[in-house]
């Protein structure tokens, strides 16, 4: 075999890989445009839940900690090859979950191999780019795979970032990210994306963080306010210092205009809500599927209880099964989750 044979083969084989993604994403819209029940289609986007213990102790954070660590062989034994096709044919793949993921004694091992086996699907994680594992960011920024980073930083500074996120990597932070926009001027990857959540902490520094996004050259800054998850949080909300939120909101946004920084804001205390129309519908349980490493199953991450999971069953059995068909076919007439969904009926 010429040395030249293995690259052909590996150009043949990504070629079918993004034929049958086209066609299965064509399929899928298609499916869900004629509000089909059962789908010949598989989920163009596959949220897949990887917890592990996290490194960090946010200040906002829910403080969850009564969950199992993920172990990547239990996932290659139980649902890894009951997904196989299902992730290949996927625009998206959403590697998510509780605690810091890239942490992970097997994080390399992990995106090596859905670097091999999925180079062609983008591929999104949450991370507070801690870690002082140059593999790890070699193999996000290789050029081998796609990938968006959703950095969570919440400051441009040491002591800010300290008060908010509880421990002191800083330096190690941002020698990762310049690393990461420094190699994917070469290989076009990863695209990033700056976390800020807003606090009474940190507010005040929202400009200052749209101006270190665009030193480093980060491809968006995404701001939202913060979530009280227990009582002793409540300090940190901005709803008790709105004109402290409103004033950060519109410094930054003039930052963020006068640097050419895509800059996405939530609305200021006081706006009146933009005009809101009732969905007649919901895609997701058509474009999506939520799984844990041990194989249960939710439609979307508001639905509630839903008793499916892939142990021992094919990927079809669930994804057509009657639960799915049940929520399918209440949406198909505006009923079902849609008349109790938080996001759909927030107005």
């Amino acid at each position: 075999m010429s040395v030249e044979a293995p690259r052909t083969i590996a150009a043949l084989r990504q070629k079918v890989r993004l034929e049958r993604q086209k066609a299965n994403l064509a399929l899928n819209a298609r499916e869900y445009d004629e509000k089909k029940i059962v789908l010949a289609s598989t989920p163009r986007r596959v949220f897949l839940q990887i917890n592990a213990v996290c490194n960090a102790d946010c200040v906002f954070c829910s403080k969850g900690y009564d969950y199992p660590t993920f172990s990547f062989d239990d996932y290659l034994k139980a649902a890894g090859p009951r997904l196989n096709r299902v992730l290949s044919s996927a625009e998206e793949l959403i590697l998510t979950g509780s605690g810091e993921f890239l942490g992970l004694p097997d994080a390399e091992r992990i995106l090596a191999y859905f670097n091999r086996e999925y180079p062609h699907v983008d591929k999104y994680i949450a991370t507070n780019a801690s870690h002082a594992r140059p593999r790890i960011w070699e193999l996000l920024a290789g050029g081998e795979s796609r990938y968006t980073l959703q950095l969570s930083l919440h400051s441009s500074d040491p002591d800010t970032h300290r008060a908010m996120m509880r421990y002191g990597a800083w330096e190690q932070v941002q020698r990762n990210i310049r690393f990461l926009a420094e190699r994917r001027k070469t290989t076009g990857s990863p695209r990033l994306k700056a976390m800020f959540v807003m606090t009474t902490l940190n507010a005040e520094s929202l400009p200052e963080f749209v101006r270190w996004a665009a030193g480093i050259g980060v491809d968006e800054v995404i701001a939202g306010y913060f979530y009280i998850y227990e009582s002793a949080q409540k300090y940190l909300s901005l709803y008790f210092k709105q004109d402290l939120a409103n004033r950060a909101i519109d410094e930054a946004r003039k930052t963020a205009d006068a640097l050419g920084v895509t800059l996405r804001l939530p609305a200021k205390f006081g706006d009146q809500p933009p005009g809101w129309v009732k969905p007649s519908s919901c895609p997701e349980p058509w474009h999506q599927i939520m799984i844990n490493a041990d194989g249960r199953v939710l439609p979307c991450d508001v639905y509630g209880d839903f008793d499916e999971d892939l142990t021992g069953r094919a990927f079809d059995a669930v994804w057509n099964g009657p639960a799915y068909q049940a929520v399918r076919g209440a949406l198909r007439t505006g009923g079902g989750c849609l008349t109790a969904c938080p996001r759909q009926n927030a107005a």
